[in-house]
């Protein structure tokens, strides 16, 4: 039987297989093959995801990452659509045109109300000083409208182009 005085291998490496550790904590992948990352249903997530967690949703076929309190989609930045959306023509009394639809399930409404075009008739309308953006105002269905500071003029119509913040 023989004696070691001292370890012999190295803690900190998982060798033979691409993967190794670092002394700085990293986490290193080192191969041109592919790497499995995490796979499961919505069901079998974390009890308690910390932001950076990644996944593959097997539920959404999507990979997902845990960010600011909630889990998101990784966006592939695929290309999507400018979808244009009309909203109705005015009646000189009207100030509220909706409720938006982009078109994008994901991404259903305007990061702000200068990422969408809005044209009345055929004439641009500046976001903040013609019109905002409100969610869910009273008497109207759920979702985000338009509110124009004065009515719209009777038989112009309301056009709104979406995605260009997508």
């Amino acid at each position: 039987m023989r004696f070691l005085r001292r370890q012999s291998t190295n803690a900190r490496s998982i060798i033979g297989k691409g993967v190794n550790y670092t002394a700085k904590d990293e986490v290193v992948v080192d191969t041109n093959r592919v790497m499995l990352v995490p796979k499961g249903t919505t069901g079998q997530r974390p009890l308690t995801p910390e932001n950076g967690h990644l996944r593959y949703n097997t539920d959404t076929e999507e990979f997902e990452f845990y960010s600011n309190s909630e889990w998101r989609k990784v966006s592939y930045k695929e290309p999507t659509t400018i979808v244009q959306q009309n909203l109705g023509n005015g009646d000189d009394v009207e100030t509220l045109f909706g409720p938006l639809n982009s078109g994008d399930a994901d991404y259903p409404i305007p990061n702000n109300a200068a990422s969408i075009l809005v044209l009345i008739e055929n004439v641009f309308q500046i976001a903040t000083t013609n019109y905002e953006l409100v969610q869910n105002p009273s008497g109207k269905p759920a979702g985000w409208y338009l509110n124009f500071g004065t009515p719209v003029p009777l038989g112009k119509p309301v056009t709104v182009i979406h995605n260009f913040d997508k």
